[in-house]
């Protein structure tokens, strides 16, 4: 027998509430009023969307905590000067959490695909005109880690928001106006100290980069199997590749320069000491990115699967809808870095090296 007022795991996790959540809303003029399932796989459909919302919150729990260590305001909402070392292992764990659930939420969607379409039809006209798309979670998901509002796709003309109740809307609000993770980041990136290493990285690194791209414009010009028409084009791309490095590391805001020069730092000297949490954390940021936007695709492919290129519930366009948030980007930007690594051999080596390293007792 249990104690009274003593926890158990029922109570703690408050399964009574949890459990008894599976019963859809009439409606009708008495609140409250709930209605039996129209067809067996309606608890299935129900259930996976339940715990997508319950993963998007922790998600966000997690995204915040992640920002709050990044953008210096830890537990106590105070701002310091600089992110203190010992956090950003923090920050690590935090985003690899994050793209953990993720990895399982995308699983999930296997689960929604054991429903047959014709099952899903037998009760889809009485979700109408309820849908995915006024997920106030997701929608802060987005926002939180820095998906800008002037990228994303409108439905129909008309903002997400407009399909949002007023409570919704002001979660939005409140939202739009935090810090992002990606604001987070990017004021952390400002913030490494590549004059004190390195002073001229930029510059050497643009010649480094020429360097390599004269090399493969030697190789790819000596091609036997290619045609002229063929190594002329080769030629374009390479002419585009020197333009592009020099538009990222000398193109832009002075705030942007230094996030852009900072990634491109740690990614290219990942390997020494004092760089290996710092990369690992951008690694794991450009694993975010590509995590969400498989979430997206994955999403879509269940549309498609389940109802085809029909007029999603909302009333959006459904999968169009769908694939075009596929594209959406948040450190975009900032990954572009990827275009221009090289090889270790044609790297320059830092002013300082020894100012990245552990330095022990001297």
């Amino acid at each position: 027998m249990t104690t009274p007022n003593v926890p158990t795991y029922g109570s703690y996790l408050q399964l009574g509430r949890v459990l008894d959540a599976q019963r859809p809303p009439t409606y009708g003029r008495t609140p409250g009023d709930t209605r039996d399932l129209l067809h067996h796989d309606e608890m299935t459909f129900i259930v996976v969307h339940q715990v997508f919302e319950l993963w998007f919150k922790l998600m966000l729990h997690e995204l915040g905590r992640a920002r709050d260590l990044l953008g210096r305001a830890p537990s106590g909402g105070v701002r310091s000067e600089t992110v203190a070392e010992r956090d950003v292992p923090d920050v690590v764990a935090t985003v690899g959490r994050v793209n953990e659930i993720l990895r399982v939420a995308v699983d999930h969607f296997r689960v929604i695909e054991t429903m047959h379409p014709l099952s899903f039809l037998a009760f889809r006209d009485a979700i109408t005109p309820a849908s995915g798309f006024q997920s106030v979670q997701f929608r802060e998901m987005e926002i939180l880690a820095g998906l800008p509002e002037a990228h994303r796709e409108r439905l129909g003309g008309g903002s997400y928001a407009l399909h949002l109740n007023p409570d919704e809307r002001a979660r939005i609000e409140r939202r739009l106006g935090e810090m992002t993770l990606k604001d987070a980041l990017l004021d952390w990136l400002g913030r490494t100290p590549i004059d004190e290493t390195f002073p001229d990285f930029a510059e050497a690194f643009r010649d480094a980069f020429d360097g390599y791209v004269a090399e493969q414009e030697a190789f790819h010009g000596s091609n036997p199997v290619l045609t002229e028409a063929e190594r002329a084009a080769a030629r374009t791309r390479f002419d585009a590749q020197r333009k592009a490095i020099r538009d990222y590391l000398f193109e832009g805001s002075p705030a942007e320069l230094k996030a852009r020069r900072a990634f491109m730092f740690i990614t290219t000297y990942r390997d020494e000491p004092l760089l290996r949490w710092p990369s690992t954390l951008l690694d794991g940021l450009v694993e975010f990115e590509q995590a969400f936007r498989m979430f997206r695709f994955r999403h879509a492919r269940m549309v498609e699967r389940m109802i085809g290129a029909r007029t999603g519930t909302g009333g959006s366009p459904g999968l169009s809808y769908l694939e075009q948030t596929t594209a959406y980007r948040i450190f975009g930007n900032l990954l572009e870095a990827r275009n221009f690594l090289i090889a270790r051999r044609l790297l320059p080596l830092p002013t300082k090296t020894q100012m990245l390293r552990f330095n022990f007792g001297n």
